[in-house]
């Protein structure tokens, strides 16, 4: 059995970024976001934005990361999932990103010579607050993202296969639960995280 850094080995995590407030309660981490906080590089939009909330441990082998989460989101983009980074300008993320006015997006931002991709799939608003699960499973410099949604509770489902060019050599980095608010509105959110796990292979 793989034990969850949630609730007992919390200290074990490194922060990123502090978030407004983090705290342990009913076996579960509760961590509330600042506004303005986000993790993207320059493509479409043209910002750079590095100061999304992360708990995270180092890893220098191929590994297989999991989280399970509840959201309570209020303003557009708020997000909560899996960030795995090899450097500032190589990285990727895997969340729940909320639209108010529907349909919210499940899917990943991959970011290679500091420049960001997303890609998406619709996610129903009936469903963004209930239980929501995270894989990321690495193979050399190859990563496998995956969800566990309610619609299908017993199954992951891929969405994504990507590389990180900078991920050369099995070298340590950084893979942890992340959560964050793009925008300025709503004063951040509150995510739910139940457990977090990391397995290396």
């Amino acid at each position: 059995m793989i034990n969850s850094y949630i609730p007992s080995s919390i200290e074990k995590l490194m922060i990123m970024n502090e978030p407004s407030h983090c705290r342990i309660a009913d076996e579960s981490l509760y961590i509330h976001s600042k506004p303005e906080t986000d993790f993207w590089l320059k493509t479409h939009y043209g910002f750079e934005v590095m100061n999304g909330h992360v708990l995270y441990e180092s890893v220098a082998t191929d590994f297989v990361a999991e989280v399970s989460l509840r959201m309570k989101p209020v303003s557009t983009y708020d997000q909560a999932g899996l960030f795995v980074m090899v450097s500032d300008t190589c990285w990727l993320k895997t969340s729940l990103e909320y639209i108010p006015s529907g349909p919210s997006h499940l899917g990943a931002v991959v970011t290679n010579h500091g420049y960001s991709d997303w890609s998406t799939q619709n996610y129903d608003n009936t469903l963004v607050t209930q239980p929501l699960s995270f894989r990321v499973e690495r193979k050399g410099s190859d990563y496998t993202i995956l969800t566990k949604t309610p619609s299908n509770p017993g199954a992951w489902e891929q969405i994504r296969i990507a590389h990180l060019h900078e991920d050369t050599a099995l070298v340590p980095l950084k893979i942890g639960l992340y959560c964050c608010s793009p925008t300025a509105n709503g004063g951040g959110f509150e995510t739910c995280f139940h457990t977090f796990t990391i397995e290396e292979q």
